[in-house]
This record gives structure tokens, C-alpha cells and sequence, in this order.
């Protein structure tokens, strides 16, 4: 009996996943695969946009050393590094590719010592080029959400220590003992707001606090007028969410989670499975984050949850030309909040 041919291996995998090995091992393909993303066929100058440009080349007809382009329209020269993220970066471009790979593919993030290791570069490079990264993942204008839309907020950060805990009670002369436990959040943690539209995508922003106010900005920046607003049964909704369209709310404080009434489930399910896929990464790959670039992990969660259909290779891609356009330097303030 004939055995059955087993097929092409790998038969499946897009372009970019074929791609990504060798970018990530050789300077010379990394350089090209940036390119092809970049300007795809039909390479332009960052500084005029002028399509009339050629490769600078090198006495033995190679390319030149740096790879870098020149534009025959303003006479300038430029690299695929210049205006995006890495620009003025001394870290190997093959490190880039490997460090976007690995930071699109993985579902919880990659952390900078991981990369560390993987690499060779030290903590330091390593941190500095997660960090662009997560900038270039950052989406300045991102459209509002529309629909049925669930908000809810969480609390990141340190936990408080257990000589600090204090449970709910009443005193002798019957005042009631205010939790220990939630004056420690509100020193240790910081609240992040988060807002998912049922199949699409989400909104997430790092906040000072949670208050109506707050909320009602959040919800008015991310929300489209006339969408359904489902929450759970925070006092700072109730005058917010209305203002909007439909408001729907669970109490939670009662162990309500979900109620049908004849429609959609009424429920903010979806949003806390993305709360759930947030706090396993901060705590389970990053470990510790600072409040000062908590909002950088935040954009990163919220860029790969909302291209979480997409392969890993077309994930790459969008992160690579999100780098376009942007730099986050040492001493700018503007880019130290997005």
C-alpha cells in the first residue's frame, strides 16, 4: 500500500513568519525586511516624501556601510531608521526585528530581561528598546468604540503588606471600621480604566484616580453617542454612562455577574477577561511595573488584544509601521504620558 505524502511543512505560514528568522540572525536581511515593510515597493524619503531615490553604494559596488538611502529632491540622506523609534539607536537592527517578533507572538508580552538573554544586550539597551517598542504599539487617535460596549476599572500595582490588612467590622459604640485593605490600594496601586466593544476591540487608559468625573471622560473620549453601556454597579456610572445611551448595569456585591432579559447578556465579562490577560502579564512576565510607565504595558495590551485575530506575522507588521513617526527620547517631557 502507498504511503501517503505528508506535504509541505509549514505550508500555512505567511510571508512575514518565513521572513522573520533570517532578519532576526543577519544585519543585511534585517535592514531589507525593515525596508520592505516600511516603504513595501516603493521606498520614499522621510524628510520630502520624494519617491526619486537610490541606495548609496559603496567603492567595491556594495551597498554602503551605514545602508543608507539618498534623495535626489532635497539632497538628503536618510536610513530606514530614520523618523521611527529606533532612529540614532546604536543597537543592531537584527535585535529590533527579534525584539518586535517576540513582543507581537507572544500573547502576555516578552520581558527586557528575556530579551537580555536572548540577545546579549545588556538590561539596560534591552529596557530601552522595549520601551519604543511599546511606544510605536501606541495608537495616538484611536477610533470610538460603538454598540454594545462593556467599562469597568482595575487596580494595578503592590499589594499591602499583611501587618497592613484589616477586615470590615464595627466598632464597640457601633461605627463601622473602614477597610485597611482599600486606603492601601489607593496609596499602592494604580486604577486603570478599560472599555471593550463585544466582538471588536478596547480602550484602555491609565487614570489618577476613579471618580465620576474621570469616568465620564473616559467613557465620552472612547464611546460612541448612542451605544449600549453595560457596568457593574460603581456609583461613578450612574450619572456617567446615561449620558451616552442605554445603561446596563450587574451587581457584583451581590453575585450577580450576569442577567438575561430577553437581549444581550447584561453582563462586563468581556472587559474583565482582558483586566484577566492584563494583570497575568504585569504579573507574571514584567513582575514589577512603575506607575511612571505603566501606561507604555497598558498600550501594548491594549495593541494586541485589539489585532488578536490576525497572525503573529501581520502583528509584527502593524507594530513596525506604528514605529513610523515617532521618538521617545530621555529628556523630552512630551513623550513621557501618552
Amino acid at each position: 500500500m502507498a504511503r501517503k505524502s505528508p506535504g509541505k511543512v509549514a505550508e500555512s505560514k505567511s510571508d512575514t513568519i518565513r521572513e522573520i528568522p533570517r532578519a532576526c540572525a543577519d544585519e543585511d536581511a534585517a535592514v531589507e525586511f525593515l525596508e520592505r515593510k516600511r516603504w513595501g515597493d516603493c521606498p520614499c524619503c522621510p524628510h520630502c516624501w520624494d519617491t526619486d531615490v537610490y541606495q548609496m553604494t559603496s567603492r567595491d559596488g556594495g551597498r554602503e556601510k551605514n545602508r543608507r538611502w539618498r534623495c535626489r529632491g532635497c539632497k538628503k540622506q536618510y536610513s530606514v531608521r530614520t523618523g521611527t523609534v529606533f532612529e540614532d539607536s546604536r543597537i543592531p537592527l537584527r535585535h529590533w526585528c527579534f525584539a518586535f517578533w517576540a513582543a507581537c507572538a507572544s500573547k502576555k508580552g516578552v520581558s527586557a530581561k528575556q530579551i537580555q538573554r536572548q540577545t546579549g544586550l545588556s538590561y539596560k539597551s534591552a529596557l530601552f528598546l522595549m520601551h519604543r517598542i511599546r511606544w510605536a504599539m501606541h495608537d495616538p487617535t484611536p477610533p470610538q468604540l460603538g454598540g454594545i460596549v462593556e467599562a469597568d476599572e482595575t487596580w494595578v500595582g503592590g499589594k499591602p503588606r499583611a501587618s497592613e490588612r484589616q477586615k470590615r467590622g464595627w466598632t464597640e459604640d457601633g461605627k463601622r471600621i473602614v477597610s485597611q485593605r482599600q486606603k492601601d490600594w489607593q496609596k499602592r496601586k494604580t486604577p486603570v480604566m478599560a472599555a471593550v466593544q463585544r466582538g471588536a476591540g478596547v480602550r484602555a487608559s491609565v487614570a489618577q484616580e476613579v471618580t465620576a468625573h474621570s469616568l465620564k471622560a473616559f467613557l465620552t473620549k472612547s464611546v460612541q453617542p448612542g451605544s449600549t453601556v453595560m457596568t457593574d454597579e460603581h456609583r461613578g456610572y450612574i450619572k456617567t454612562a446615561p449620558t451616552i445611551g442605554p445603561h446596563k448595569t450587574v451587581n457584583h456585591g451581590r453575585g450577580e455577574y450576569a442577567r438575561y432579559e430577553g437581549g444581550p447578556t447584561i453582563s462586563t465579562n468581556t472587559v474583565e477577561g482582558f483586566f484577566a490577560i492584563l494583570k497575568r502579564g504585569l504579573n507574571g512576565v514584567y513582575h514589577a511595573v512603575s506607575p511612571e510607565h505603566l501606561h507604555r504595558y497598558v498600550a501594548e495590551f491594549e495593541f494586541r488584544y485589539n489585532r488578536r485575530h490576525l497572525d503573529d506575522g501581520a502583528r509584527t507588521v502593524a507594530a513596525i509601521q506604528g514605529a513610523v513617526g515617532k521618538r521617545l527620547t530621555y529628556r523630552d517631557p512630551s513623550t513621557r504620558s501618552a
